[in-house]
């Protein structure tokens, strides 16, 4: 990765509120995968008012006609343990991931 792709950030106009949540976060929707906001001004924001809407991958393995979309008021942050035990779950389906691919790679040598 080089130095300009370290320092690649998004920056929003002053008038727009900040996201309350952020790409990757786990909620308990599911997977925040994207969000748009409707500024003031722009037509959704006179049905939804100025708002973020946030995109969700319900699961992990889920298509892209699953995805969900949620107003920031209707999205459910995960508790510490919830959070915790998701975490958990990603790292025992990945390890075990990598054993099966180890295996794997043992026989082929």
């Amino acid at each position: 990765m080089t130095n300009a792709q370290k320092n690649l950030s998004i920056s929003m106009p002053s008038d727009w509120t900040p996201p309350k949540y952020y790409f990757g976060q786990w909620v308990e929707q599911g997977l925040i995968i994207g969000c748009t906001y409707y500024h003031a001004g722009s037509k959704p924001a006179y049905q939804y008012k100025q708002i973020w809407r946030y995109t969700v991958l319900p699961d992990p393995l889920a298509d892209a006609e699953d995805l969900e979309y949620f107003k920031e008021s209707e999205i459910t942050p995960l508790t510490t343990v919830e959070l915790l035990t998701k975490i958990q779950a990603e790292i025992d389906f990945h390890s075990s991931r990598l054993t099966a691919l180890n295996q794997q790679l043992a026989e082929v040598e």
